[in-house]
């Protein structure tokens, strides 16, 4: 079997800059583009990645920076050490799941197609190792190899059910139609924002905060830019910087929500090509309600000016509320670089409302925080055994991101009542997915794609020429669709 598993080592090693085009090629050819149409768009949506990956990399490090800053400042401090993403990947490395997660994936991804359980092809195997990490920590406390794969699967079921509730939300908020996102612990977030949404839904008239996100801001108030630029004064004020560090931060930060909505439109550009291949795929070849999604990195996510403001708000209010959760060890420093990842999945799931994204953002990090302290121990154990030179002398530690994921928990809790809770967790998994098939084949989960109806000026009279004008009228700015829905 060890060629088996060397096929897909070799995609492993060539990183997401190589995998990224080579699949977004293939499947621009198997949807009907000429090579050179499939492999520019590929290339040319890895460059658009690549930028927003830039830009939230400086957004993480100048977050991580001043977050510590403010502890320091406040003295919060609590016993857990924060060991960064970095401690959960070796935890997956040290498993042989990691090397099974992409076959065993691709096997549950395929299987859930066919039998229309899901309307997403992951694209993101370079994400893998976070679902294996789900599998590697139930391995670590069973000690049993078959109990951590069927994690790994079945978390992949529901990772996939998530991702699909992200489908048409990309592809009305941030205009990237037949792309979802599949991530093993941005994903997990999306329930958060669905029970804010559902909060709200029930407040008459439904009330929506939605920022500007054109990348001319007509008013600072609905400008992420100015909201951005505020919060980084704030932020900067909190950890105790002089004047110039104040001004440098805010700058730093207004530039970035200004920068976010052009990557953005890079993305949906490059993409289109795929993206007008998996529509018409979809509607002539499947005659399916909806569309299929590409699963891509929670990074495309990004583009969106909003989602910087939410990771700025969000931050400090869970850096000083993590000594008021009940049950909480744990203060995370270095893994805020995480935080954009799962506050752009929220905000797409609450399509851009500020107050609903908030709120979901808060209580999914307040979850993230309890979780991360639960599983603090058997977190220690597994990355001591996996580097002790790197992790022994930290004491107890954990991580943001995958020690504090919700299905991380979950999993573990289902593990420790053995034959059980694994049985368990495979009819939760089955059940979500024959849930999901029915919604798909009834076209319910896209219901909501159903264009918007837009108030029309009344026809102008023959003998009467209309004016010349550049874009809509005044009038109608308000009445325009957040954004234009696919037609199915």
């Amino acid at each position: 079997m060890n060629w088996f598993l060397h096929i897909f080592e070799i995609f492993t090693r060539m990183g997401w800059l190589i995998m990224t085009p080579t699949l977004l090629t293939l499947c621009g050819k198997a949807l009907g583009l000429t090579f050179g149409e499939a492999f520019r768009s590929g290339v040319r949506t890895t460059g658009a990645i690549f930028g927003l990956n830039l830009m939230v990399n400086s957004l993480g490090s100048g977050l991580s920076l001043v977050i510590a800053d403010i502890a320091l400042n406040h003295q919060l401090a609590l016993e857990i050490t924060d060991a960064g993403w970095g401690a959960a990947s070796a935890i997956a490395s040290a498993s042989l799941i990691s090397a099974w997660i992409i076959p065993l994936y691709l096997v549950v991804n395929w299987v859930m197609l066919l039998s229309r359980c899901t309307r997403t092809l992951n694209l993101d195997l370079w994400n893998l190792w976070h679902v294996a990490f789900l599998g590697a920590m139930v391995e670590r406390l069973t000690d049993s190899l078959a109990y951590g794969m069927v994690t790994a699967a079945a978390m992949s079921v529901l990772l996939l059910v998530f991702s699909d509730r992200c489908g048409w939300r990309m592809a009305r908020y941030c205009q990237v139609p037949g792309a979802s996102v599949a991530n093993g612990y941005a994903t997990a977030a999306v329930p958060f924002g669905l029970l804010a949404e559902h909060l709200f839904n029930l407040i008459p008239g439904r009330p929506r905060l939605v920022l500007d996100r054109s990348t001319e801001p007509r008013a600072a108030l609905a400008s992420p830019v100015a909201w951005s630029f505020f919060l980084g004064i704030l932020l900067a004020l909190l950890a105790g910087r002089d004047s110039y560090g104040i001004l440098q931060l805010a700058m730093t930060f207004g530039a970035l929500a200004f920068l976010a909505p052009y990557l953005g439109q890079a993305l949906s550009g490059a993409i289109a090509p795929i993206s007008e291949g998996v529509v018409t795929f979809s509607r002539e070849k499947l005659g399916i309600k909806g569309n299929l999604y590409l699963g891509l990195t929670p990074t495309a996510a990004l583009g969106n000016g909003t989602v910087v403001v939410v990771t700025l708000m969000v931050a400090p209010i869970i850096t000083f509320l993590a000594g008021s959760i009940p049950g909480n060890r744990f203060l995370v420093q270095g893994d805020i670089v995480m935080l954009p990842y799962i506050m752009a999945v929220i905000v797409i799931v609450c399509r851009g409302d500020l107050v609903r994204s908030l709120l979901a953002g808060v209580l999914a990090s307040a979850s993230m925080l309890w979780c991360a302290s639960s599983l603090a121990e058997l977190f220690t154990l597994g990355a001591v055994t996996a580097n002790a030179q790197a992790y022994e002398q930290l004491g107890t530690i954990s991580n943001f991101s995958d020690g504090g994921n919700f299905l991380c928990w979950l999993s573990v809790q289902a593990g420790s009542y053995g034959f059980a809770g694994m049985a368990l967790m495979v009819v939760i998994a089955v059940t979500l997915a024959v849930w999901n098939r029915n919604r798909i084949v009834s076209g319910a989960d896209v219901a909501a794609m159903r264009p918007r109806r837009v108030r029309r000026t009344p026809e102008l009279p023959a003998t009467q020429e209309a004016p010349e004008t550049e874009g809509d009228p005044p009038a109608l700015e308000a009445a325009k669709p957040e954004a234009p829905p696919q037609a199915e």
